[in-house]
């Protein structure tokens, strides 16, 4: 017999049980709906707050190579900040020849002081300390140049003991006709550190110098994400997370504040020693260890899709690239494409090859510059976006071209005044790259947005946040997300789900943050050297990724919309996939399911509840998971907490 869901309460108080009357009542159907976009769920990768350098790229050493770490007036500070001298020892920012490369002007120069005698050398803080346990190995690398015979001892200390924790030796034999000579050794440690506040040491006997001596490109790398340029521990919470594209390489950081500190793509390519690195967008020195390269290897790593932006003629400070110009930038954005997906017979393509590539990559999706919203001289609509989509379209006819603008102001678009393309448009197809950044009950507003969108103009939401709270009239941002927050954004999500069909992806706005950098504003990831905390956003993102079927399955209720919100979709396999939402509901909400034609007996809940407004403060996960019995695809449930969020899956 097959039960209404009325029937399946009546049969429950037959049976003995207590009767439930649901405050929510749902009937998903299998037949029907919209395909969904295979990449709704995506990743935005800036380096912003040390998000890169010091954080997801591996590197431990901060000023490996004296470009500085800082910045003033958005210039490099040239320096020996994070270094510290042994007694016995001068340190000095030097730029005689021969240089390493021509891409690293300066390197750090060692001179022994008159009567030192015993150990010297050299210490560096990382980027706020060190993660050192016995658990991982370590690759330490510096070249160095100058007469020197003895041995380089590589070495991890606990400031906190006050001990040494691990080290490897250097047997040195060189002159200085021999210009600089690289050495490498790779290490464990005997001892795993109590907390991140350790630092590296290079130390050597000071009787062995007899002159000066000179290093750069000092790098120390702990054990990456599957022997790649990735932190592991950030780099697994990343691909935890379940995303389906990365974009990159992001955001103000593409752009650059001002000229010419802006990404150029064949200067993050090739040895790490002729990478010149850039002053960054966000108030320090870029390595660009973290390459054009290095992110596809990511991409393919977890297995994402890569959607590249392209530098468009704009920086931060308003300098636009006049039209007559502006063809040189776009012949570099050619050569970058040609370089990811053209055959080693090409000029771009063989130099790919060269650097270990000898297949192309396959790029779906381009962007065209950053947040041209804030030109205000109009060039982006007026010349800059259509010279560069006729070049890349010409030769490239089936990439998927981004606008950074929103293309008109249809409904759906949710355009602000003068930030979207307005007298003209661009051809059919074009993807509008949304970035929304709202209230918590802003972002429960966006549930219908999309409903009515045109479907010829499909839509990124690139750049997303919940980042303030509601009380305060959005003018204090969060200092990281909340219960409200990351239930605000789900009920985005539902609304995306809704319309994947035209929405082909989301990604959040701050994917990770050093808490040294921004301990108060919102991240999915906040980490420091050792450690990291998984914020309310990550949780519900992750739930949301991982549930998620390939087409829309049609939900009827006989309840509106709020304070509890839904969608439903189906998997290829015949999964369901029905969501729930309140936002600002009863502490205690009954939920009845029905799955028209379903015959099914269990099914899993996933679920999130939270009735405080603080932020998570450990890595223990808010999410459980429980086996729940129904009849004939009929299943109850109940939400706990005025913010919470369920899955039911059924299949």
């Amino acid at each position: 017999m097959k039960l209404t869901v009325r029937q399946f309460f009546t049969l429950l108080a037959f049976i003995g049980c207590s009767v439930i009357t649901a405050a929510l009542e749902l009937t998903v159907s299998g037949n029907g709906g919209n395909a969904t976009s295979p990449i709704l769920y995506g990743l935005l990768f800036e380096d912003v707050y040390h998000s890169g350098d010091g954080g997801i790229y591996g590197e431990m050493i901060q000023n490996r190579a004296m470009q500085g770490a800082d910045l003033v007036n958005n210039e490099a500070n040239r320096n020996l900040v994070k270094w510290h001298n042994w007694p016995g020892c001068i340190l000095e920012s030097d730029n005689s020849a021969p240089l390493l490369s021509s891409a690293l002007p300066y390197q750090m120069s060692v001179a022994i002081l008159p009567g030192a005698k015993g150990t010297t050398g050299m210490w560096n803080e990382g980027y706020s300390g060190f993660n050192i346990t016995t658990a991982t190995r370590y690759a330490a690398t510096f070249w160095l140049r100058g007469y020197f015979r003895g041995t380089i001892t590589a070495e991890f200390w606990s400031n906190t003991t006050g001990s040494p924790l691990g080290s490897t030796t250097f047997e040195v034999s060189q002159t200085a006709s021999q210009g600089w000579i690289h050495y490498a050794q790779t290490f464990t440690v005997f001892n795993s550190a109590p907390d991140f506040k350790n630092t590296f040491h290079l130390t050597f006997d000071s009787a062995v110098v007899s002159e000066t001596i000179y290093f750069n490109m000092i790098s120390v790398f702990q054990q990456t994400f599957k022997d790649g340029k990735l932190r592991m521990d950030l780099a697994n919470a990343v691909n935890d997370l379940g995303g389906k594209f990365l974009r990159f390489p992001g955001g103000n950081n593409l752009e650059g504040i001002s000229p010419p500190n802006r990404w150029v793509w064949s200067n993050t390519i090739g040895p790490i020693e002729n990478r010149p690195g850039r002053p960054g967008t966000w108030g320090y020195y870029n390595t660009d260890g973290l390459g054009l390269l290095e992110q596809m290897d990511w991409c393919q790593s977890m297995n994402l899709e890569p959607i590249l932006a392209l530098w468009a003629g704009y920086y931060i400070n308003g300098v636009v690239i006049p039209q007559g110009s502006l063809q040189e930038y776009i012949n570099e954005a050619m050569d970058e494409l040609e370089f990811l997906m053209g055959s080693t017979f090409t000029k771009n393509g063989a130099l790919r090859a060269s650097l270990g590539y000898p297949n192309p990559f396959a790029i779906k999706y381009v962007e065209i510059g950053n947040e041209d919203f804030f030109d205000g001289s109009g060039s982006y609509t007026n010349y800059r976006f259509m010279m560069f989509y006729n070049a890349i379209h010409a030769k490239y006819p089936s990439i998927s071209i981004i606008s950074s603008l929103c293309i008109g102001s249809d409904p759906g678009r949710t355009c602000s005044s003068g930030s979207g393309w307005t007298t003209t448009k661009p051809p059919p197809g074009v993807i509008s790259d949304l970035h929304l950044y709202k209230s918590s009950d802003a972002m429960v507003g966006l549930f219908h947005e999309f409903d009515n969108a045109p479907r010829n103009y499909p839509i990124l939401i690139g750049e997303y946040a919940a980042i303030y709270a509601d009380n305060d009239g959005g003018a204090i941002e969060l200092d990281n997300p909340t219960v409200q927050s990351a239930t605000a954004e789900a009920v985005m999500f539902l609304g995306l789900e809704r319309n994947s069909d035209v929405v082909m992806g989301v990604a959040h706005g701050a994917l990770m943050k050093s808490q040294n950098d921004e301990p108060d504003n919102v991240a999915m990831i906040k980490h420091n050297a050792n450690s990291m905390i998984l914020s309310w956003s990550y949780h519900i993102y992750q739930m949301f990724a991982h549930n998620f079927g390939s087409r829309t399955a049609p939900t009827s209720s006989d309840s509106s919309y709020g304070p509890l919100y839904w969608s439903s979709t189906i998997g290829p396999t015949g999964t369901y996939y029905i969501k729930v939402v309140n936002y600002k509901g009863a502490v205690t909400t009954p939920v009845a399911v029905t799955i028209a034609g379903s015959t099914a007996r269990s099914a899993r809940l996933i679920s999130m509840t939270g009735s405080a407004q603080n932020a998570l403060d450990s890595k223990a996960s808010p999410i459980t998971e429980a086996s729940i019995a129904g009849a004939d695809g009929v299943f109850s449930f109940t939400l706990q907490g005025v913010y919470s969020v369920a899955i039911l899956v059924v299949g």
